[in-house]
């Protein structure tokens, strides 16, 4: 019988929550795959075709935690009607609390996969491949409604973002003040840090003086005067000599 897709996504989040809660109770290197299959009471084998591995299903956690985060951020009837500040900090504040309930979880899982190739490569990172198309779409309401200021290289800054969300993770992981209030603190300052330096037009400027620098270092390197011409035939004789 053909299992429909919605079976198969509640089968994936069944096999995630019931890692979870083993992971929780004995540690990850306590726990098998097949004990994980049975518990969650499929197959030793189907679990297989959801998760290659461990390590995939620790990263499968992450990536149903962003996917959980982009739905409910999508049920906010006004969130267009947000500053890119508060849809920033709702989407980071929203991200942790999935994450709450399991904190255990993440603080012994986080660091065994931060690493991994999945984490290393953007396109297959699963908190990558979740929250950036939202953080882009974000930022594309800011440049229209003209929030802040258009720059170049501004394809990148989604990704920058998301990078800067994971470092926030990180953080949070290591956070041991009442009520996280470290990690409260930290996102405040960041974030209104970030926006204002993006209102500014600052990067603008830098970018600017960037390029009068490189202009005025090529313009120097390419002076007849500083020898340059004369290193290269010096080398190239020196490679035909050979």
């Amino acid at each position: 019988m053909k299992v429909s897709k919605k079976e198969k996504l509640r089968t994936r989040r069944k096999i995630i929550k019931t890692a979870v809660e083993l992971m929780g109770e004995k540690s990850y290197n306590k726990v098998s795959m097949r004990t994980i299959a049975r518990a969650a009471k499929i197959g030793d084998a189907t679990i297989y075709k959801y998760f290659a591995s461990k390590e995939k299903l620790l990263t499968g956690y992450y990536e149903l935690c962003a996917e959980d985060t982009v739905e409910a951020l999508q049920k906010i009837d006004d969130i267009e009607q947000y500053a890119l500040h508060e849809k920033l900090q709702v989407l980071l504040d929203t991200y942790l609390s999935h994450m709450l309930p399991n904190r255990e979880f993440v603080c012994e899982s986080f660091p065994l996969i931060y690493q991994s190739p999945m984490f290393l490569f953007s396109h297959v990172n699963p908190i990558h491949k979740e929250l950036t198309p939202i953080i882009a779409q974000f930022l594309d309401d800011a440049w229209e409604k003209e929030e802040i200021p258009t720059f170049p290289f501004q394809s990148v800054l989604p990704d920058m973002l998301c990078e800067y969300m994971i470092g926030v993770l990180h953080f949070w992981i290591k956070d041991e003040s009442e009520e996280f209030h470290d990690t409260t603190q930290l996102i405040d300052l960041s974030l209104n840090l970030m926006i204002t330096l993006l209102k500014s037009g600052i990067i603008n400027q830098a970018a600017d003086f960037l390029g009068f620098m490189i202009k005025g270092q090529m313009l120097r390197t390419l002076n007849p005067g500083n020898g340059l011409l004369q290193s290269l035939l010096n080398a190239n004789k020196m490679a035909t000599s050979k």
